[in-house]
């Protein structure tokens, strides 16, 4: 299963796309970030954002798509425009008919450090023990991204295996 997690961001997207192989070993395919000018108006840097991640989804073909929740802006403004990014992201993901996934960040940090409260330090650790990375993902929102898709295939994966046991 191949899993695109996205990190929305007003000014950095992250994105990272990782493999749960055959043996269950997590794999890292591709991570990034997209980075646009805050000087560039709002809709210009929606389409170019819808437009990288249309293009990765087309490239990678992946199962999934994972998103960070809305939990924290610093003003209303900020949580508006994120929640913009995050609209585009979904778009992208549905117009090629890939199916989108929820996590709040307590959730995230837990499935990949195991302690909801975890900072975000530990979770970059952690990233890159988990995919057998030499250093830590660059930039952090990339970083933020895998744990995305980590979290996603461990979510995934638990719940193929409560189905199976039913």
């Amino acid at each position: 299963m191949l899993v695109l997690g996205i990190d929305c961001g007003n000014e950095c997207t992250g994105y990272g796309l990782v493999e749960l192989d055959s043996g269950q070993e997590l794999r890292c395919i591709d991570y990034g970030d997209i980075t646009l000018s805050r000087e560039t108006p709002l809709p210009d840097r929606l389409a170019a954002i819808f437009d990288q991640l249309s293009t990765l989804i087309e490239k990678h073909h992946p199962d999934r798509v994972a998103i960070e929740e809305v939990f924290y802006a610093v003003n209303v403004k900020s949580a508006l425009k994120l929640g913009q990014v995050r609209g585009v992201a979904m778009l992208a993901a549905s117009l090629h008919k890939t199916y989108v996934a929820e996590y709040a960040p307590l959730r995230i940090k837990s499935a990949v450090v195991g302690y909801g409260r975890a900072e975000k330090q530990q979770v970059q650790v952690m990233v890159r023990s988990l995919l057998r990375l030499k250093e830590i993902p660059q930039p952090p929102d990339a970083a933020d991204a895998l744990a995305i898709a980590i979290c996603d295939l461990h979510t995934a994966t638990t719940l193929s295996q409560q189905i199976l046991v039913k």
